[in-house]
């Protein structure tokens, strides 16, 4: 299993860094993803229960948000991969801590599994260096945005 696991402190209020992060579609658009909300959840449409689809260019993911705690944390799982692919997605989460008045720490992390095998724990940790440059990425670009 790989487990990618990215810090990042943003000069922005919790609930500014939030309220970007859980906008899936703004956030995870660009650079090569789309992002889509096919099902709204609840409190807000991007809130509990909400699915998105993540377009890369060779694979469209569909994920679920299965916790949503307002101005807290979220969590989402990787309920389906077109055209399959050898993973299994765990989990993934993100986590959202007040450092002080205008800074907040985030952290990301995500679990899978490449079930190939003999090079599966190989594609993996490719997989997972790649990921970490994308998920600080998206995270740093808040600094960006001021």
């Amino acid at each position: 299993m790989q487990h990618v696991h990215v810090t990042a402190e943003i000069n922005k209020s919790l609930s500014e860094v939030f309220t970007a992060v859980a906008d899936h579609r703004r956030f995870l658009t660009g650079g090569g993803l789309v992002c889509h909300l096919v099902k709204e959840g609840t409190p807000n449409k991007n809130g509990l229960g909400a699915i998105r689809t993540v377009r890369t260019k060779k694979y469209t993911l569909t994920e679920e948000i299965n916790e949503f705690i307002e101005n807290k944390s979220f969590d989402y799982q990787i309920i389906d991969i077109k055209p399959q692919a050898p993973v299994v997605h765990h989990n993934g989460w993100l986590e959202f801590t007040a450092i002080d008045k205008n800074k907040t720490k985030v952290d990301w992390q995500s679990h899978f599994t490449f079930t190939t095998p003999i090079i599966g724990h190989f594609i993996g940790w490719l997989t997972k260096k790649q990921l970490e440059k994308i998920f600080l990425s998206r995270l740093n670009r808040l600094n960006q945005n001021d």
